[in-house]
């Protein structure tokens, strides 16, 4: 049982070979799976399946359950929560994945967001930079050298999409809305939200580790929690 303070947070490698693809579709419900078919491409097919699949065996050892029978409500914005039925568990989670990476983070009743990026220079600019970050974001950016730039891009761009994600609002909040702090050396956290100041109090932010090719960060209501890492 999660303690109260306590954030699983499970690494996946979404790189499964086809006969491990038949196994995970068998764990989803008829809607996964037909939003799994409904990607163009066979690699973002893959790619959700085996992520849908893991989260399912992964919150099934919460809250004792068959994956298979494991019940999904959506916020008004589309964020998933478990339809507990008559006896509530109380675990909270939330799931993201990029490339050959997912990350699903795992805590006993407190909201959550969680966001992984590869790390893509051709993405990382500062026009993108302009349209999506604050003011204050935008100037540190542009005070990196170049070779750092893209992994400050995305430590910017994982805190932010990780706060979104907590709040379960998704686009409805703009992403120049608020502000984080990010750089070299620099510990994650949420600075000001322009119009909800308290919220920076409200929440706590981490940022994971998940290998050189990837950055990503987590956010939590609350403080001092315990975050442990762990392997699917």
């Amino acid at each position: 049982m999660l303690a109260a303070n306590q954030v699983d947070v499970w690494r996946v490698d979404l790189s499964r070979q086809q006969e491990g693809i038949q196994r995970c579709r068998q764990l989803l419900s008829p809607d996964e799976i037909d939003r799994a078919d409904r990607f163009y491409f066979e690699k973002h097919r893959r790619r959700f399946t085996v992520a849908r699949a893991a989260m399912r065996q992964i919150l099934a050892r919460y809250v004792n359950v068959a994956p298979r029978d494991l019940v999904f409500s959506y916020g008004v914005k589309g964020k998933p929560e478990l339809a507990d039925g008559p006896k509530k568990s109380g675990i909270t989670f939330n799931l993201s994945h990029s490339s050959e990476l997912a990350l699903l983070a795992v805590a006993n009743g407190p909201p959550l967001g969680v966001d992984v990026e590869l790390v893509n220079p051709e993405f990382a600019t500062e026009e993108i930079a302009e349209r999506f970050f604050s003011a204050s974001e935008v100037n540190c950016l542009r005070t990196l050298p170049s070779s750092e730039r893209a992994t400050g891009f995305f430590s910017c761009w994982t805190r932010k999409e990780a706060y979104i994600k907590a709040l379960g609002e998704g686009l409805s909040i703009p992403l120049d809305s608020f502000e984080v702090a990010y750089g070299p050396g620099v510990s994650a956290a949420l600075l000001q939200v322009r119009v909800n100041p308290g919220e920076v109090s409200r929440w706590s932010m981490y940022d994971l580790n998940a290998g050189g090719k990837y950055k990503a960060a987590m956010v939590v209501e609350g403080k001092g929690h315990r975050v442990k890492f762990f392997d699917f």
